[in-house]
């Protein structure tokens, strides 16, 4: 069948465009989008032409969608007109990175995962995002009574923060841009502008140093500043308890630690690699519960057609985190 689709033709060049996607085959759905997510990291890097793995051009961008089946092959649990969040379809005609921003996805019913009743749509869109935050958590281990810098508060930033002032932490939040420190101060985060001397700017707030930096940033030279934000470890025999680094920012290739300030603190480096099922239903069921909010992180709900403006405006307005395009009622 052919399906409506916004597709990244070259770098920097967004069109929508159609584009063919099979008929259900048995175990699998066919999925109507109602709304995509995109991801403003790895979506713009790989606009840009700088992902690693991206198979070639055209493909389809974007992980979460939104949608209802609206037909199913033999063999699959679904009916019509159940309403599922999924990754994307698997099958196209162009290449697919991830392959969420169309109209209609084809995939594996195991791939889809039925949404809680009484869930918000559009809050549920972010629910990928939401799901790597809440990993970065659980290899963390934070506990209540410790302390987490977040540095960056683009869209897993912001989602980081708020998940772990869920989990009970003392959060304290930085960014360069002031609309998304007052995003995230609307949300009941301690959150400032970030200053020329970022150590210094969370001693003033917290003189012992933290327990967990999460580095949502993506920028390598943030990290030799963002260490020393670590609280320092008294020499003693007792180990264990020691500050932890944790990347959750997308970063486009390898970096550099400076290995002499993560020695001494003893310092913990810790990667999301991505999500997993239990933590996408984990976000879904805090939506469900309205105990985790985010469609105020939403700038903009947009038809695919405003595709070209909506990756420009993420692109050179730093105060936008996230856009949603909406594809049918």
């Amino acid at each position: 069948m052919r399906a409506h689709a916004i597709v990244f033709v070259a770098p920097n060049q967004v069109q929508c465009g159609a584009i063919d996607v099979p008929e259900p085959a048995p175990g699998e759905l066919l999925i109507e989008a109602i709304y995509t997510c995109i991801s403003p990291g790895t979506e713009l890097r790989t606009l840009a032409g700088l992902q690693a793995e991206t198979p070639g051009w055209p493909l389809i961008p974007g992980y979460a969608m939104v949608g209802r089946v609206v037909g199913a092959g033999p063999a699959t649990p679904y009916t019509a007109g159940a309403i599922v969040f999924c990754k994307g379809t698997r099958y196209a005609g162009a290449h697919l990175m991830w392959g969420a921003h169309l109209s209609h996805a084809v995939l594996p019913a195991e791939q889809a995962i039925p949404l809680p009743d009484g869930i918000d749509l559009l809050e549920a869109t972010t629910a990928k995002l939401a799901a790597i935050a809440y990993r970065g958590l659980t290899i963390a281990h934070p506990l209540p009574h410790e302390t987490v810098a977040v540095i960056g508060l683009g869209i897993i930033g912001q989602l980081a923060a708020r998940l772990h002032a869920l989990n009970g932490a003392r959060v304290l939040a930085t960014d360069r841009t002031p609309q998304r420190v007052a995003l995230a101060q609307r949300h009941g985060i301690e959150a400032f502008v970030a200053e020329d001397n970022l150590a210094a700017a969370f001693r003033q707030r917290l003189n012992s140093g933290v327990d967990i930096i999460v580095d949502a940033t993506g920028a390598p030279s943030v990290i030799t500043e963002a260490i020393e934000l670590a609280r320092d470890v008294p020499w003693g025999d007792d180990p264990g308890g020691n500050a932890r680094y944790l990347v959750q920012g997308s970063y486009a290739d390898s970096f550099s630690v400076p290995y002499q300030a993560a020695f001494r603190k003893e310092l913990a480096i810790l990667m999301t690699r991505d999500e997993g099922p239990r933590d996408l239903h984990t976000v879904l069921n805090l939506m469900q519960r309205n105990r985790l909010k985010t469609r105020d992180l939403i700038g903009a709900v947009v038809p695919p057609e405003r595709a070209p403006e909506i990756y420009r405006t993420l692109r050179e307005q730093s105060d936008m985190v996230t856009a949603v395009f909406r594809w049918s009622a």
